[in-house]
């Protein structure tokens, strides 16, 4: 103690827990306090929350030196010189011995004829490899530590699984040392066998608690930990979203291996500030202050849209379950809301939209009264069987309502759970056939006509209404649960530079054809998608279950692209032959992401024939290619909008192309190979 002990270098101690602390100024600056300096420091902290990465770049290897340049120094003040740190480094990485020097007993006179006693001068051969095992274990335990504490906060268990474990660390730890001295005193062998002696802590001589309280002024350390909660008692009150990102929960990017506890305590933010994202070219996408968003304009509205066609009854009826879970689902949350008058977050508004190519049969060419055909029956047929099976009773939804429009005919259905389920049934006399011009269709009708020509919505409320409202993609045949909704919709709200999430989809059937797809989408799907979202974007949410901001998609250069018609031999293949892929493919240009969560569960029926399996395919991979080619050879215009893009993905992406390209070749020669062996 610099206080009460002579020694001057004791005083170094205040001084590098002074510098320490300041690593964290970031995080107890505000723009409220009374000091001008720290005013500043507070202004200025928002537009360096934005380049930390760049700075910490920087930063790292400049403190390293730093370190190194002071320990050099303080060595050259102690020893007179640093030349033994480098004439000995090779020797650090070698076995060496050290010499145990065993003092003699000093014998009374009734055992002077015990001659054999004296003392002895061991040799013990110490490892090179013990420095490299503790540093390993450093590494390995607070890494651990980092990532468990991340997570915590992420999952929204910080209280009792990130801020009570830190809070106790140090009361741990301190008992567990007191008991190894302990055992150490009543055995000195006691970790002989696991802890070398000569790394063995140096324990304190023994005394009792009031000699140690006293003599070594232990009571300080109390004080020291009550002020270390006191200080980071504002892990204990997270304010944050559920999944938010590592930037938005901690201060710094990484964190100190040597003060672990204490680093994940001060760099764990205060608040959740809003923060704008920008680019040079692509979307500008500000986190609004809570209290500007007007709460109608907030809401969270999804349209669960599906896109049908020759489907057969077991394939809707496991679509209209799901519908049914949903409106269930929203059932319960508006009740949550509005009679029991507590705020939910996961609220939302559903309207489901069902878009039926080809929904009319005629009897000739000049047939200007055309009736449903047997799949718009079949769907209206099983729509009660398929709410009693969600329900568990019997349950009667009422007919549809029927509208002519101009583009064929509309019903409409109030679900048990007070939602709207919308059937459109397009005349392909009177409207475009097929899958992307139903997409165009509901994109203009849902986004275009009730937000952006909207008259009675400011500027103001579009923007914040295209934020907050989402299009959910679907097959015919999906089956999901509402949970897996929930966690895309969580996915949207913690990154509002993200444009679509897709889940995990499992293909379901019977039969070969069904076995090697599962295998197929288990290496190409699962596999392939979880790489793409961790060195960079996932290039194509599949439409069958994938989570759109409604926002993203009224892009200037999105919806309005995505209705370009095919021209060329080109276009056929990337535009309507993979429409799904194109249009992830323009999200990514305009600088959005695309991400995917594999706690999202989603089943549909794969193909069980090989016809059927072999006109997918002929399908999907040509569009597959023709999409990611168009990406890579506009890569540079895409790698400076998106920042979620880099050259080495891109990279990685070309190497993909040239083994999608040889391998059948590849694997056709090896077989060829194998017959003539």
């Amino acid at each position: 103690w610099p206080l009460v002990e002579n020694n001057p270098t004791l005083y170094l101690i205040p001084v590098s827990v002074i510098l320490i602390s300041v690593g964290w100024w970031e995080n107890f600056v505000s723009e409220t306090s009374y000091l001008p300096f720290i005013r500043a420091l507070g202004k200025s902290k928002k537009e360096f929350k934005t380049r930390t990465y760049f700075i910490y770049a920087f930063v790292a290897p400049v403190k390293c030196l730093a370190f190194f340049c002071t320990a050099l120094v303080i060595f050259y003040c102690q020893e007179g010189s640093v030349d033994f740190l480098f004439d000995n480094f090779s020797a650090a990485f070698q076995d060496h011995n050290i010499e145990i020097t065993e003092v003699a007993p000093v014998l009374p006179g009734n055992y002077a004829n015990a001659s054999s006693v004296g003392s002895r001068n061991p040799i013990h051969t110490s490892s090179y490899m013990t420095g490299i095992w503790v540093w390993l274990i450093n590494i390995s335990a607070t890494y651990i530590c980092y990532a468990f504490g991340k997570f915590s906060c992420k999952v929204m268990i910080q209280s009792v699984s990130f801020a009570f474990p830190i809070n106790l660390s140090v009361p741990v730890l301190l008992s567990g040392l007191i008991a190894m001295c302990g055992m150490y005193y009543r055995d000195e062998c006691s970790f002989a066998e696991s802890i070398p002696p000569y790394l063995f802590f140096v324990p304190p001589p023994l005394m009792f608690l009031q000699d140690f309280l006293s003599h070594q002024h232990a009571w300080i350390w109390l004080v020291w930990l009550l002020s270390q909660a006191w200080i980071s008692v504002h892990i204990w009150s997270p304010n944050c979203d559920k999944l938010s990102s590592t930037e938005q929960l901690f201060i710094r990017p990484m964190y100190d291996a040597f003060l672990i506890d204490q680093s994940l305590a001060l760099n764990r933010g205060r608040d959740e500030n809003p923060r704008t994202y920008r680019s040079d070219e692509g979307p500008q996408i500000t986190e609004l202050e809570p209290e500007t968003i007007e709460s109608q304009d907030a809401i969270t509205r999804i349209y669960a849209i599906a896109t049908m066609w020759h489907e057969t009854p077991e394939e809707m009826m496991e679509f209209l379950k799901s519908v049914f879970r949903l409106d269930q689902d929203q059932c319960s949350h508006r009740i949550v809301r509005e009679h029991l008058g507590l705020k939910h977050d996961n609220y939302y508004e559903l309207e489901t939209h069902i878009f039926f190519d080809d929904a009319f049969i005629r009897t000739s060419e000049d047939d200007n009264d055309p009736h449903v055909n047997e799949y718009v029956e079949s769907l209206a047929s099983i729509i009660d069987e398929a709410a009693t099976k969600v329900h568990g009773t019997t349950v009667r939804v009422r007919p549809p309502k029927v509208y002519p429009t101009p583009y064929g005919g509309r019903l409409v259905w109030t679900l048990p759970g007070k939602t709207k389920m919308i059937a459109h049934l397009k005349d392909k006399k009177k409207i475009r056939a097929k899958k992307r011009w139903s997409q165009c269709m509901y994109m203009y009708f849902l986004l275009g006509f009730r937000y952006l020509v909207n008259d009675e919505l400011s500027a103001h409320s579009k923007e914040i209404r295209g934020e907050n409202t989402y299009i959910l993609a679907l097959d015919g045949d999906i089956d999901f649960q509402p949970e897996a909704l929930h966690l895309l919709v969580d996915y949207m709200k913690k990154n509002k530079t993200l444009g679509a999430a897709c889940g995990r989809i499992h293909p379901i059937g019977s039969g070969g054809m069904v076995w090697y797809q599962m295998f197929e989408y288990a290496v190409g799907h699962w596999m392939q998608k979880a790489t793409e979202h961790v060195i960079g974007c996932v290039l194509c949410s599949p439409g069958c279950f994938s989570l759109f901001r409604g926002k993203a998609l009224m892009d200037k250069s999105v919806m309005k692209k995505y209705t370009t018609r095919s021209t060329q031999a080109k276009h056929y293949v990337q535009y309507d032959q993979g429409e799904d892929r194109w249009l992830c493919t323009l999200l990514l240009q305009r600088g959005y992401r695309v991400e995917y969560s594999a706690a999202s569960d989603a089943f549909t029926h794969c193909p069980e024939g090989f016809n059927e399996f072999y006109n997918q395919r002929r399908r999907w991979m040509p569009s597959t290619m023709a999409n990611i080619l168009d990406l890579l050879m506009d890569y540079e215009h895409t790698v400076k909008i998106n920042e979620n893009i880099s050259m080495p993905y891109i990279g990685y992406q070309i190497i993909l192309m040239i083994g999608t390209v040889i391998g059948p070749g590849t694997i056709f020669l090896m077989l060829v190979g194998a017959f003539v062996a």
